[in-house]
């Protein structure tokens, strides 16, 4: 298992110099998400690369194996904080594979890895806030594209490369379960229940690097407006988990528990 990283600075919409790998492609192609729960949990981790391979996958080559664990390792299996990492490694070791697993993966690969960020905030959220339900490869693809002229990381990426990533985005959100359909993917639209909103704002306390969540591009992780997240926080049936100040301006929220303890607490 992979220990702590030091926090990085994060890019804006347009930073060059970032930070990109196969991940993408790669996770996209994992044909069971179970096995990431497994692993972060640390049920593996006294076995062998061959044992894991075995018992807990259907995967049939060690080279295909070791490339799917290095890109859990590099994208899911990293953590900003210890504080994060005690709230996933919980989350995986208390439940089977499930949608609050699922959005937490989510919300750490967004961390770790930088074109995933990117894309989903400049494909995913902006389609699925706009209200449109469908997004396409073509328009993934346009995305990339516009990148690759700016990102000196990805010169070198041919179409094919291109295509490939801007198809296996879209299955990995598909896995995930935020999207459905096959050759035109649509938007599942989420309402996070109560406990999934508290772990989210347990995740955005640790994301987010200033004091106003109000601001935080974190925010629309929650897949919320800002409003709506503002006026949830605001709840009464909250205050047992996080103790919150808002002036109209400036939203502060912190943690009543450990990050261990949250993923118990809230059911």
């Amino acid at each position: 298992m992979i220990g702590l990283r030091a926090e990085r600075v994060r890019y804006e919409k347009w930073r060059v110099d970032m930070e990109t790998n196969s991940d993408i492609n790669v996770l996209g192609g994992l044909p069971d998400y179970n096995l990431i729960r497994i692993y972060i949990g640390g049920e593996t981790a006294d076995k062998t690369s061959d044992e894991i391979q075995l018992q807990y996958t259907s995967i049939r080559t060690e080279k295909a194996f070791k490339r799917f664990i290095k890109s859990i390792d590099t994208s899911m299996n990293l953590f900003k904080s210890e504080n994060l990492k005690n709230m996933i490694q919980q989350q995986c070791i208390k439940d089977e594979l499930n949608d609050t697993l699922l959005y937490m993966l989510f919300w750490n690969m967004s961390l770790n890895n930088e074109l995933f960020a990117y894309m989903n905030e400049n494909i995913y959220f902006p389609v699925m806030y706009s209200g449109r339900t469908i997004i396409t490869a073509d328009e993934v693809t346009a995305c990339l594209k516009e990148l690759k002229q700016n990102e000196p990381s990805m010169k070198e990426w041919s179409d094919s490369t291109v295509s490939t990533t801007a198809s296996k985005y879209l299955t990995l959100l598909k896995k995930i379960g935020l999207l459905e359909g096959a050759v035109k993917k649509k938007i599942l639209h989420k309402n996070l229940s109560d406990k999934q909103f508290i772990l989210f704002l347990y995740w955005l306390m640790e994301a987010e690097d200033t004091t106003n969540f109000g601001d935080s591009k974190w925010m629309q992780y929650g897949f919320m407006e800002r409003n709506s997240f503002i006026e949830r926080c605001l709840r009464h049936k909250y205050t047992k988990y996080i103790n919150i100040n808002y002036n109209g301006d400036i939203l502060r929220i912190e943690p009543t528990m450990s990050y261990k303890e949250i993923v118990y607490e809230c059911e």
